[in-house]
């Protein structure tokens, strides 16, 4: 098995409903170096460690309770009220269906994971967030990350 890439120690909010999914991926984010997790079981909480703690990145889920994963998106890319617009968003679905996907990505998602994942998924994505973050463009009051530029290997 190829090791675990390292990675700075950035604090990382961890948002699912199940305990059991976030015992998980606090164990992946200890793998590759991530020590500081926070967790919340729903969106609402999630809300207010957000506000609180200004984490580094947030991993979480589309399905969550009292305020979902789409309105909780929805909230912290308002630059208006958003103690952090810019915080990396990771999205897991356990249902990846296209229209949810194009939905979370024009809220501002940076990377999506379809539930079950791998450790090497959750890095691969880790590694895109933090390794090359892509710039912010303003779409009426929410900061959406800019789409990825297309691959040179395709242009030759």
């Amino acid at each position: 098995m190829i090791g675990a890439p390292k990675l700075p120690d950035l604090a990382t909010l961890v948002v699912d409903d199940s305990l059991y999914i976030r015992r998980i991926l606090r164990d992946m984010l200890l793998r590759v170096g991530i020590r500081r997790v926070l967790e919340a079981p729903d969106g609402a909480e999630a809300l207010g460690v957000l506000a609180e703690s200004k984490p580094d990145l947030v991993i979480l889920d589309w399905d969550l309770a009292i305020l979902s994963g789409e309105e909780f998106i929805r909230l912290t890319r308002d630059f208006s009220t958003s103690p952090c617009p810019t915080v990396p968003l990771i999205l897991m679905l356990a249902q990846p269906r296209k229209d949810r996907v194009e939905r979370a990505v024009r809220l501002g998602v940076n990377e999506v994971i379809a539930k079950p994942f791998s450790p090497k998924t959750l890095w691969s994505r880790l590694d895109e967030v933090i390794n090359r973050p892509r710039p912010y463009t303003q779409v009426k009051s929410l900061l959406i990350p800019q789409a990825r530029k297309p691959s040179n290997a395709l242009a030759a």
